[in-house]
């Protein structure tokens, strides 16, 4: 079992955001990630939540972003209630039979996540 924590400044993803707007987000995320952001109430936050999410899976996975593994060779979904998962667009980059489990957190200020990876 391996975990991975990462923790994120809103105002920094707003910073970056404002200056560089679908660029920013077309690099870090899938088209379905980006649909799921912009429906939210709070766009930032759920950006900032994201990117934590996939800096907490590569730090559990312990390859960082490097090699075969990117921004896009996996995804922070919701499901029908909610609860964010992690869906492998290249399973590839993962060991096979890994199961990825995540939570998500944020405030006024900044965006945690915790991604726990279990090799079955």
């Amino acid at each position: 079992m391996e975990v991975g924590v990462d923790i994120v400044d809103l105002d920094r993803i707003e910073r970056v955001y404002s200056r560089y707007g679908m660029k920013f987000l077309q690099r870090l995320l899938s088209e379905e990630e980006i649909a799921v952001c912009l429906r939210k109430p709070q766009v930032i936050a759920s950006i900032a939540g994201r990117f934590a999410a996939k800096e907490a899976v590569v730090k559990a996975l312990g390859t960082g972003f490097s090699g075969e593994v990117h921004w896009k060779s996996f995804e922070i979904l919701n499901d029908e209630r909610g609860r964010p998962y992690v869906r492998l667009a290249d399973a590839g980059c993962f060991p096979s039979g890994c199961s990825i489990k995540i939570s998500i957190a944020h405030d006024r200020h900044s965006a945690v996540a915790t991604a726990l990876m279990e090799r079955v």
